[in-house]
């Protein structure tokens, strides 16, 4: 079984895998972090003078379909997670179920000042992050097996465990 856990930064999309694998079983599921398999920094396109992580030019498609094709050979359960999981329509396509959190807008202003992995990003960047999204982590319309989650709660959904029907 393949996972798709889509939706803006800070939705809950980690949380939700790490939930997941707690059901199933550690040893039972691989999580691949769409951050895993970005371009090659010279390859990184820009916006402003900063590298724009929310452009689907700034991740390797082609390495990570890769690489869930060959740990399917090995794994019982493969969750693929991030901003852009839905965009790539051959990643869409390797996908068995999608899930897909959403929040509110002052929702993730008020996560994302908490996230300092990269350090303090400016008002506009932040700003930036959460436009992208509507333009690259949305789900295609008429997309087949999708479950929509509330991420203002989202880990305490039992939704996703019924969805994946999981005991």
């Amino acid at each position: 079984m393949i996972i798709g856990i889509g939706g803006v930064s800070r939705a809950g999309k980690t949380s939700l895998a790490f939930k997941i694998r707690e059901w199933i079983g550690y040893d039972e599921v691989l999580i691949l972090h769409q951050d895993e398999f970005i371009q090659p920094m010279d390859k990184m396109p820009r916006i402003s003078e900063h590298i724009d992580w929310e452009h689907p030019k700034s991740l390797n498609f082609e390495s990570l379909i890769k690489k869930i094709k060959e740990a399917k050979e090995g794994n019982k359960t493969i969750i693929v997670e991030g901003l852009m999981v839905f965009w790539n329509p051959e990643l869409l396509k390797v996908l068995d179920h999608k899930i897909f959190l959403s929040i509110r807008k002052e929702t993730f202003l008020s996560r994302k000042t908490l996230d300092n992995r990269w350090g303090d990003e400016p008002d506009w960047y932040i700003q930036h992050i959460w436009d992208s999204h509507f333009i690259y982590g949305l789900l295609p319309d008429g997309e087949p097996n999708v479950l929509q989650l509330d991420g203002e709660a989202c880990c305490t959904d039992e939704a996703a465990k019924d969805f994946l029907n999981l005991p």
